[in-house]
């Protein structure tokens, strides 16, 4: 006797919510893996030891131990081109391609000096992979390039140090591990020259990934005591040369400026996702004013700018497509144009609307 076709028909729909449910969890487990950063230091502001050089920073030295790069004005402007929150990675719904082709539609309209990336460029269980991607890409179109870690680069497979071996065979990464005795694995200065002489700097800063605070609440991570002391030994050796900083986790004062009212653009996420202890970078960075300009990303629908105590702040225009996102929010990069004659520096934001991509 053949089944009743309504017993056939729940046979299947049964079958078909258990795979359903089965699917649902597993995509589940990814989508927490890849979003959620557990990666914690074994030390807090408080406890880190570390000694500063008794010698003061050398850029010529620096120079030659690869833990600083130089780059000379060819004419009265330089181009910065500032990406944030790639989020390279395999699979169905990456989109890696309209990444790709925002860039070389950025280098067409732009021709930049310098890339810069600021962070999470990675979001992949097979992070050295997706690296050696884009390593490849930046070598082919012979574009200099500069990479800041963020909190999702080196977080599953591979990790930060094995990542940034892998960039030492790439003649167009401006990237460095930096001094060992800095927290971190990309604090490092790409000083611009005129002449011979430098005129200005851009810093990286490794921001880390997540905390457990007080209470147990897990929150983004923040610069160490021995980054700091770097950052004030670097800006010592270069003595009076305007800094712009590039970091992927925003610090207290990015929250700050926009609670003031005065930041001009958007803040669409939930919150300016800031660490919750202020370590005191932007305290450091006002010693001398020497610090023009921070940039930030990790906050993919926040894209505003302000001046807080006499530094400029400035999130990024985040470009990643397998990441989350709104529709009311374009992708997109942004350039930063600086000068050798001391005009003042320009931010312009490109995105996929105004490119048709």
């Amino acid at each position: 006797m053949k089944p009743p076709s309504s017993w056939i028909l729940k046979t299947v729909l049964i079958s078909l919510a258990v795979l359903l449910l089965g699917a649902g969890i597993a995509t589940y487990l990814v989508i927490d893996g890849l979003t959620n950063t557990r990666i914690y230091q074994d030390f807090d502001q408080y406890t880190e030891l570390f000694a500063v050089p008794q010698h003061p920073f050398d850029l010529e030295l620096a120079l030659q131990e690869q833990k600083a790069f130089a780059i000379p004005y060819e004419d009265d402007s330089f181009t910065i081109l500032w990406g944030t929150d790639f989020h390279l990675r395999r699979g169905p719904f990456s989109n890696r391609k309209k990444i790709y082709a925002l860039l070389e539609k950025a280098f067409t309209e732009t021709d930049p000096d310098l890339t810069v990336i600021s962070g999470d460029l990675l979001f992949s269980f097979d992070s050295l992979k997706m690296l050696t991607e884009f390593a490849d890409f930046m070598q082919y179109h012979g574009r200099s390039w500069a990479f800041g870690f963020g909190n999702h680069d080196g977080q599953y497979t591979h990790d930060k140090p094995t990542l940034a071996n892998l960039l030492d065979s790439y003649p167009t990464a401006l990237f460095s591990r930096g001094e060992d005795w800095v927290a971190g694995h990309s604090n490092y200065p790409i000083v611009l020259t005129k002449d011979g002489q430098p005129l200005q700097a851009v810093i990286l800063l490794d921001s880390h990934d997540s905390r457990i605070y007080k209470g147990g609440i897990i929150a983004p991570d923040y610069i160490y005591p021995s980054q700091i002391a770097w950052y004030r030994w670097v800006e010592d050796g270069l003595g009076e040369v305007p800094l712009y900083t590039f970091i992927h986790i925003p610090f207290p004062e990015f929250k700050l400026v926009w609670e003031s009212g005065t930041a001009q653009g958007v803040m669409l996420d939930k919150k300016v996702n800031v660490p919750l202890e202020n370590s005191g970078l932007f305290a450091a960075m006002q010693e001398k004013m020497n610090t023009v300009a921070v940039f930030s990303g990790h906050d993919h629908l926040n894209d505003f700018s302000g001046t807080w105590e006499g530094i400029d702040l400035h999130y990024g225009r985040s470009a990643s497509y397998g990441s989350y996102g709104s529709r009311y929010h374009s992708k997109g990069m942004k350039t930063i144009t600086l000068f050798s004659d001391g005009r003042p520096y320009e931010v312009a934001t490109y995105t996929v609307d105004d490119w048709i991509l």
